[in-house]
């Protein structure tokens, strides 16, 4: 006869989730380059893209307009896409905006990587407890387990 394991209830004594400054700082410094480079992919696919279909500025703002006002894919593929230049397909405009809204989230992500990694303390002070003279101790961080699996530990 079996019996039900809850994954919540496991490891319950298991301090897992603290860290210190170095190593958050060295899994942080990690993902800062990551989304650098997946910047860096995105924007590359995005020129392919425009390159390809001969979009220009003017004509790439006019496109996503068009697309997200309409939301009729039919309509923005084939109909009035309002200049002589090729067709542009639904489906690349709509790639399009997923990859720009992409670039927009990941250089969010690097922001506040970026913020953090400035203003991160290697250590801070505190009071001794029979001296009463104020040292300075390691920080220690305290992370959820989505902090913990974004960056990599």
């Amino acid at each position: 006869m079996g019996h039900r394991i809850y994954a919540r209830d496991l490891f319950d004594e298991v301090i897992y989730n603290k860290k210190t400054t170095a190593e958050l700082q060295t899994a942080m410094t990690a993902k800062t380059i990551a989304l650098l480079e997946s910047l860096t992919r995105r924007e590359e696919r995005l020129a392919g893209i425009r390159d390809e279909y001969d979009i220009g500025p003017e004509r790439l703002a006019e496109l996503i307009i068009r697309f997200s006002n309409e939301g009729n894919s039919r309509s923005t593929s084939y109909d009035n896409q309002g200049s002589d230049a090729p067709i542009v397909p639904a489906g690349v405009i709509a790639n399009i905006v997923r990859e720009r809204d992409m670039l927009d989230t990941e250089r969010d992500q690097m922001r506040k990587m970026e913020l953090i990694l400035r203003n991160i303390k290697d250590t801070e002070p505190y009071i001794h407890e029979e001296t009463g003279e104020v040292r300075e101790r390691p920080c220690i961080h305290e992370l959820t387990d989505s902090e913990l699996e974004y960056l990599g530990f």
